[in-house]
């Protein structure tokens, strides 16, 4: 054959893909092994972990400690745990979530994941490392922490409502008293079952008193921000990725809770509206910035320093944060010009996503989960359900399209988290184990 028709190969291109499965690192399960995932999978419920993750995450740490057949069940308050060796099921039931989330807290306990997936710790150190958590006091004093509140919502009246300075003003002192009073109530009560209503109701009454004298020309701008941490965004995205994932309870069961979440604050601030006299049209109109300002961007500085504040974020943590909320913010406003705002929180939901599971692996970095509530939060679906639901229940028609528009969003972040978390196992399975990239 001719030196010139010798046929032309490629050459192979081989990509080594790792296994997404956890190993058996402990060949027989300890005793406290099934005490330890109870309390586990519970801690990690108190932190706003969604349950389809809790699950994959304990049945990771049952193979890795030993037992790769153990029984989960996870529902939002409680947890099963059955072990094949043992003649009972233990069963927890977790903190309430709507008890304060603190972002040291999770980001040991995630520590604490993976530690038991590395086994380099047994169940008892476990569970002593976990009621050692719990314990612990929070990094930032309590006046640090409500100054924080008062800097989340004036950044929060920035984003998504283009605040004016003096607007701001009085959202940084209405956010600093909501979270003295959020603080000072003990998570569990009906002190704090009734928090959201009062608070709207007490805040509405007392912007709405304002605006009759001229004090507050925009009320929304004032009321909305300081609000923000009550909202359910965070629940409502979570509850639709349960769903999309197959877990009809605990998706359902969110979603109840954060629709009545949302129609407790709307009764708050109705009622003051209607005591106040103040017509809706001028106490409910909402203005937006303009695409391209600054003004939101700073927002986005102001708030995550503010919750990186209040919610106790561990130490680095605040570049890592700053850096997954811009990241997020400007995925959304590029979906914005792409498809429009319906579909601009799947785009932010996915950079969100992908960033956010990727900065983890970095040393110092906080989990995954410190940065997915925040962000739910500037991703807009709780506050515009609020302000959407407000509007319809005291009969002015702003937008006849604002409950559909509300849906989409949500369903669109839901869908974007799903999407990014199966792009980064992606990423994961072809990356170099020196990345040291975490499993999710």
């Amino acid at each position: 054959m001719s030196r010139w028709n010798v046929p032309f190969r490629f050459p192979k291109l081989e990509i080594h893909r790792r296994s997404v499965e956890a190993r058996q690192l402990v060949e027989s399960p300890s005793a406290q092994l099934q005490e330890f995932l109870v309390k586990l999978g519970s801690a990690l419920l108190s932190v706003g972990t969604a349950a389809t993750d809790i699950q994959r995450t304990l049945k990771r740490v049952s193979v890795a400690l030993g037992s790769p057949n153990a029984a989960l069940i996870v529902f939002p308050t409680l947890i099963f745990v059955g072990m094949p060796d043992e003649k009972e099921t233990r069963f927890d039931i977790a903190e309430s979530p709507g008890g304060e989330v603190r972002f040291d807290r999770a980001a040991r306990i995630y520590t604490v994941v993976d530690h038991a997936l590395a086994g380099t710790i047994t169940a008892v150190q476990g569970i002593e490392a976990i009621e050692a958590i719990t314990a612990a006091k929070p990094r930032f004093p309590t006046v640090v922490r409500v100054l924080g509140h008062g800097l989340a919502a004036a950044g929060v009246g920035l984003v998504l409502l283009g605040a004016e300075p003096i607007s701001m003003v009085y959202a940084f002192v209405l956010g600093v008293l909501v979270g003295v009073a959020k603080l000072l109530v003990r998570p569990g009560t009906y002190a704090a079952i009734l928090l959201p209503v009062f608070t709207a109701f007490a805040l509405a009454l007392i912007v709405f008193a304002a605006a009759r004298t001229d004090l507050v020309p925009e009320p929304l701008q004032v009321l909305v921000p300081p609000l923000v941490t009550l909202l359910p965004g965070a629940v409502l995205t979570t509850g639709i990725q349960e769903l999309a994932a197959g877990d009809m309870v605990a998706g359902a069961s969110r979603l109840v809770s954060g629709i009545a979440q949302l129609l407790f604050l709307s009764f708050g601030i109705l009622a003051a509206l209607t005591i106040t006299g103040v017509p809706a049209s001028t106490a409910l109109l909402t203005t937006h910035p303009p695409l391209g300002a600054f003004q939101p961007w700073v927002g986005v500085l102001l708030f995550s320093l503010g919750i990186f504040l209040y919610y106790c974020g561990p130490r680095r943590s605040l570049y890592f944060l700053t850096l997954v909320l811009l990241v997020a913010y400007g995925a959304q406003l590029l979906g914005a010009v792409i498809m429009g705002s319906e579909f601009s929180g799947f785009f932010g939901a996915l950079a969100l996503t992908v960033v956010a599971y990727l900065v983890q692996s970095i040393r110092g970095a906080p989990p995954a989960v410190v940065c997915f509530l925040p962000a739910f939060w500037l991703l807009v679906p709780g506050a515009t359900g609020l302000i959407g639901l407000t509007q319809s229940a005291s009969g002015v028609n702003f937008d006849s399209s604002s409950f559909p528009t509300i849906v989409g969003s949500i369903v669109a972040i839901a869908l974007g988290v799903l999407v990014g978390t199966a792009l980064y196992r992606q990423i994961y399975s072809v990356a170099p184990a020196a990345w040291g990239l975490r499993l999710v």
